[in-house]
């Protein structure tokens, strides 16, 4: 309830262009799409009992972005309202139908929540300080970007070579957890904090963006489920224990600097991104002491033309074996072993590089298979994408897009090694007006994973179509 006052109040405001000294604003968008699928097949079939079943479903999102200036000082926020899918059930199995975001009941109001809230002062036309929940896990491109809320005060200059800052972010305080005789369980050594340093200059018509990123994760497996039947099932209370309390205190820490360009090469425009990640994983009970790395490349080149925009899109995840190769030298039903067997797994997932959620390299394979593993884009993969966009028809107000891409897998004993795929999509946009967009497509995915024991799935087809709205 307090959530929807808050909302209301916020939404009042911003109805008048100014109340005493402070002035309000707000923009939005609203989204709605409506998918059907055919032989949905995200990942590899030892039993060959690929589905040959077709589904649907629609989803929406609303987005509010609501400010409050003074001055110079403003504060910003983001609200999400009912981000889920049409017609789904509380998670706890009642009947009574109540519209939930992510099926996450834990909210007294789970249908509106506060995504973004932050302030922003401009101390002159040279300093900006951010402090508050703000979009984090962005950077150059949206190659290996996930946008997600954090915790965080940044500092930005604007200098004659351009713009740097400085970031502090607290991912998780585990000293907020207890007080008192309590708190002595937790301490400053077991917070995960994040350090940034960045610079953006531009060198005629070429951006260039320099980031170094570090994070130390105390505890790392805090707080995470442990399966004890192991039947991949953590939903059952008796069935897990904290991770931690079984193999210890595991720090995990990462340095990653990213280095990206945009801009135009005379009639050709383009983005690049390099994104290298260097992870150590040291401590607990088995004392393990262990140091990989992971990159990505990224290069993106586009002609806009007079009826179109074509464009083609190269992009390189590695694959590190080095953490798969320790854990196959372990037996985990060995006492002796276990510990370290699950010390190790709490950083097995980061040795193929994931493209993230934010690039949607392509409808099937990268936005909603997230082929190559569990992240959230492909991983551990090459694509080459040819890529056609904003295509003129007859009909002014009509556009039509498409693209083939090709997908080959750089992993390393695993059910993805010799794993090949393409997709092919084809769509059309109608701009109703200028800010309302109707959209029709359709993708079409074929799959190969020349692995012994594993069939090849049915080709997966899907069709949707989507509005979209923003102001």
């Amino acid at each position: 309830m307090k959530k929807a006052l808050f909302i209301l109040a916020v939404m009042l405001l911003c109805a008048t262009t100014s109340f005493a000294e402070a002035k309000f604003s707000m923009t939005g968008s609203y989204w709605a799409e409506g998918k059907y699928w055919f032989n949905y097949n995200p990942g590899p079939g030892i039993d060959a009992d690929y589905s040959d079943k077709a589904f649907g479903f629609i989803e929406q999102d609303i987005n509010l972005f609501p400010k409050i200036t003074i001055d110079n000082t403003s504060l910003n926020f983001k609200v999400s309202i009912t981000d889920t899918w049409w017609g789904d059930y509380n998670e706890n199995g009642s009947s009574d139908e109540k519209v939930t975001q992510d099926l996450d009941t834990s909210s007294n109001d789970d249908n509106m929540q506060i995504e973004r809230a932050f302030l922003t002062h401009k101390f002159n036309d040279m300093y900006t300080i951010d402090v508050g929940l703000q979009d984090g896990t962005v950077f150059g491109t949206t190659f290996g970007d996930d946008k997600q809320p954090k915790w965080r005060i940044k500092g930005t200059a604007k200098t004659s070579a351009g713009i740097l800052g400085a970031v502090l972010e607290k991912n998780k305080d585990r000293g907020s957890l207890a007080m008192g005789d309590e708190s002595k369980s937790f301490d400053e050594g077991d917070d995960a904090d994040a350090y940034g340093l960045f610079g953006i200059t531009k060198v005629g018509d070429v951006y260039g963006k320099l980031l170094l990123w570090y994070v130390v994760t105390h505890d790392a497996a805090y707080d995470a489920d442990l399966d004890l039947n192991g039947d991949g099932d953590v939903s059952d209370p008796g069935e897990t224990t904290d991770l931690s309390s079984a193999i210890g205190k595991v720090d995990v820490k990462l340095f990653n600097p990213v280095l990206a360009f945009n801009g135009d090469l005379g009639p050709i425009s383009f983005e690049s991104e390099i994104n290298y990640k260097y992870y150590t994983a040291e401590g607990g009970i088995a004392d393990i002491d262990e140091s990989f790395s992971t990159y990505g490349v990224y290069l993106n080149f586009w002609k806009a033309l007079d009826n179109m925009t074509p464009g083609i899109i190269l992009a390189y995840g590695s694959y590190n074996d080095e953490i798969a190769d320790a854990m196959a030298e372990l037996d985990p039903t060995d006492p002796a072993q276990a510990a370290a067997y699950m010390s190790l797994s709490t950083v097995k997932n980061y040795g193929a590089f994931d493209f993230e959620d934010d690039f949607d390299s392509s409808i099937i394979l990268g936005d909603e298979y997230c082929w190559g593993g569990s992240g959230d884009d492909l991983q551990g993969m090459t694509l080459v994408k040819l890529y056609v966009n904003d295509i003129k028809t007859g009909i002014k107000p009509l556009t039509l897009f498409g693209y083939f891409n090709y997908v080959m897998s750089n992993q390393k004993d695993t059910d993805y090694e010799d794993a090949t795929a393409w997709e092919a999509c084809l769509g059309t946009n109608y701009a109703i007006t200028s800010n309302l967009n109707y959209s029709v497509y359709g993708a079409f995915a074929d799959i190969s994973y020349d692995v012994d024991g594993i069939d090849d799935p049915d080709s997966v087809y899907m069709v949707a179509n989507s509005i979209s709205f923003s102001f």
